[in-house]
C-alpha cells in the first residue's frame, strides 16, 4: 500500500451503513478501512496503517453496536468503542490529522424526566452497557484536540437487495409489513431516527469547517418507534397498522432511553442542516423503489 496524499480521508468501518455511505461521497478521496483493512483494537496496528498512509482526517464508524450484547460482553464492546478510540486519537495525533469519531444519543437517557432535546453541553448519563461504552469512546476522542464526535441516532438507509429484516428499524418494519396486518411497536421511546445519506453528507460538511468538539447530528424533528413507523407504512402505502405499545411489553435485556431527542443547534450555527425525519422516509424509500441513495 503506498502512501495517501493529504487530501484523503480514511474511514474506518467502511464496510457498515455510515461508512459505505461516506466512502460513496468521498469518492477517490476515500481510504476505505474495514475491519479486515484495520482492526481498531490493535494499537501497533492502528499507529503504523495511518502513519503509512497519512490522512487529512479519519472518520471513525467502527464500532460495538449490539445494544443488547454489550451488557452480557461489556469488555468487548468497550475494547471496540472505547480502548480502540484512543488507540485512533493517538495515531492521530502522531501524524496531525483531524479525528471524526461517531457516537450516539444513548450516552443520555439517565434523565428519566427529559422532555427537551439535549444540548451537547448537557451532562451525559448512559442507561447501558453501549451507552457507557460509547461515552468512553467520546472521551479518548477528546485526548486529541483536533477531534469533531459527532453524536447521531437510530441510522438507517436502503439496500440494494431491498429491505431485509434485522438490518436496521425501517427495513425490518417493512418486512413485517408484508405479511401482518399489524406492527406492534414502542411508542413511549422517543429520539430521531436519521436516514444514512442524509448524516453522512452533514459530516463531510462538517469536516470542511474549523469546529472542534462535540455536534449532535440528526434528521430535525422527533418522534417515537411507532410515529416513525406509522409514518413509514403511510408513506409506503402499506395499509399494515403500526399499534402503540409501551416499552415494558417489549422483551429486551438492557434499559433504552425514553427521551434522547439530540438539539443541533451547533451544527446550524455553523449552517449546516438536515431535513426532517419524515423526508428521511421519503428518501428512503425512493431508494428502496429506484435501486439507489437517494438524498433530499
Amino acid at each position: 500500500m503506498t502512501t495517501a496524499p493529504s487530501s484523503t480521508i480514511a474511514v474506518t468501518g467502511a464496510a457498515g451503513q455510515l461508512g459505505r455511505a461516506l466512502c460513496r461521497l468521498l469518492g477517490p478521496r476515500a481510504i476505505n478501512l474495514p475491519r479486515g483493512a484495520l482492526d481498531i483494537t490493535q494499537p501497533q496496528q492502528v499507529q503504523a496503517v495511518l502513519e503509512r498512509l497519512r490522512p487529512a482526517a479519519v472518520i471513525n464508524c467502527a464500532a460495538w453496536t449490539a445494544v443488547d450484547r454489550a451488557e452480557t460482553e461489556f469488555p468487548a464492546a468497550f475494547a471496540a468503542n472505547a480502548s480502540a478510540v484512543q488507540h485512533l486519537a493517538d495515531a492521530c495525533r502522531t501524524i496531525d490529522c483531524r479525528l471524526v469519531q461517531v457516537s450516539t444519543d444513548y450516552v443520555f437517557g439517565a434523565d428519566a424526566s427529559r422532555t427537551t432535546p439535549y444540548a451537547e453541553t448537557d451532562p451525559p448519563g448512559p442507561l447501558n452497557g453501549y451507552g457507557r461504552s460509547k461515552l468512553a469512546g467520546e472521551v479518548a476522542a477528546r485526548s486529541w484536540a483536533n477531534h469533531q464526535i459527532v453524536r447521531t441516532c437510530g441510522l438507517y438507509t436502503a439496500g440494494e437487495q431491498g429491505p431485509v429484516r434485522g438490518r436496521n428499524f425501517a427495513d425490518t418494519m417493512l418486512v413485517l409489513a408484508r405479511d401482518r396486518p399489524e406492527v406492534r411497536v414502542v411508542a413511549d421511546q422517543f429520539c430521531t431516527p436519521s436516514y444514512v445519506p442524509h448524516v453522512a453528507e452533514a459530516i463531510l460538511a462538517l469536516l470542511e469547517s474549523d469546529a472542534t468538539g462535540t455536534f449532535h447530528l440528526t434528521n430535525a424533528g422527533s418522534t417515537s418507534w411507532h410515529g416513525f413507523a406509522r409514518e413509514l407504512f403511510q408513506q409506503a402505502g402499506l395499509p399494515t397498522v403500526a399499534v402503540p405499545i409501551p416499552a415494558s411489553e417489549y422483551p429486551s435485556p438492557v434499559v433504552r432511553p425514553a427521551y434522547s431527542v439530540l438539539d443541533a443547534g451547533r451544527l446550524g450555527g455553523l449552517g449546516i442542516f438536515l431535513p426532517s425525519w419524515q423526508q428521511g422516509i421519503a428518501a428512503y424509500l425512493a431508494a428502496q423503489t429506484g435501486g439507489g441513495q437517494a438524498s433530499a
